[in-house]
């Protein structure tokens, strides 16, 4: 007589199904049993996927939002380069401009001094016929001395304008510092995104984030000088 016997497994979950007269597992309840392994497979990388696909496509995303962050700041740093250095070869030229006054100011002084030794002489000598050329001389020595005054007033002029060129190139070089850190931070943030999304590990996208952060910030401080 032919029948069917159910036997509970230890979790009271699974029956066999077994034939009474073969005592073997019924084949059509392995291969059901089989098919629904295989479709919960299917289901967890179908999701898996999924998620991947998601998570590739928010790193996409922030990695172009850097690219463009690092391009600006990238622009900014050059454009910061290039004034720096044309400030300080304005700091240059007017210590020159400054120096060449100096010394001009210096020959003129030379000059004042020889002709006010010569009419000092010529005043000593008490020779009533070296009076014109004794005026001569102490109209040199006022010409000079004006000369000399004009002179002091352009060098220190130009060493002020100097000065003032150099405070303005001390802030940019401190700009320039800012804007060059900014601009690796936010190239070590691509990076990190990057291999995020070869590796699959969000600690790193996390990473990426806060690093650009912090090049963000710095330069945006840079403004603030």
């Amino acid at each position: 007589m032919k029948g069917t016997l159910c036997i509970l497994t230890k979790e009271g979950k699974k029956e066999h199904k077994m034939e009474e007269n073969f005592g073997v597992e019924n084949p059509l309840e392995k291969v059901e049993e089989e098919i629904r392994e295989i479709e919960e497979r299917e289901r967890k990388q179908d999701k898996a996927e999924k998620d991947r696909s998601k998570f590739n496509n928010i790193i996409a995303v922030t990695i172009s939002i850097y690219a463009v962050l690092t391009a600006y700041v990238g622009l900014n740093e050059s454009q910061v380069t290039t004034d720096t250095l044309l400030e300080m070869d304005n700091v240059v030229l007017l210590q020159s401009q400054a120096s060449d006054q100096w010394a001009y100011y210096q020959a003129k002084g030379i000059k004042e001094e020889i002709f006010l030794s010569q009419s000092k002489s010529l005043a000593a000598s008490g020779n009533p016929l070296t009076k014109e050329i004794q005026s001569e001389f102490d109209a040199n020595v006022k010409k000079y001395d004006k000369e000399k005054k004009d002179i002091n007033e352009k060098a220190t002029e130009l060493e002020k304008s100097r000065d003032e060129k150099i405070k303005e190139t001390a802030v940019l070089v401190k700009k320039h510092h800012k804007a060059g850190v900014a601009l690796t931070l936010l190239q070590i943030s691509i990076v990190l995104a990057s291999v995020s999304s070869l590796l699959r590990k969000k600690p790193l996208w996390y990473a990426s984030i806060s690093t650009s952060t912090v090049g963000v910030i710095y330069f945006l401080t840079s403004f603030l000088q």
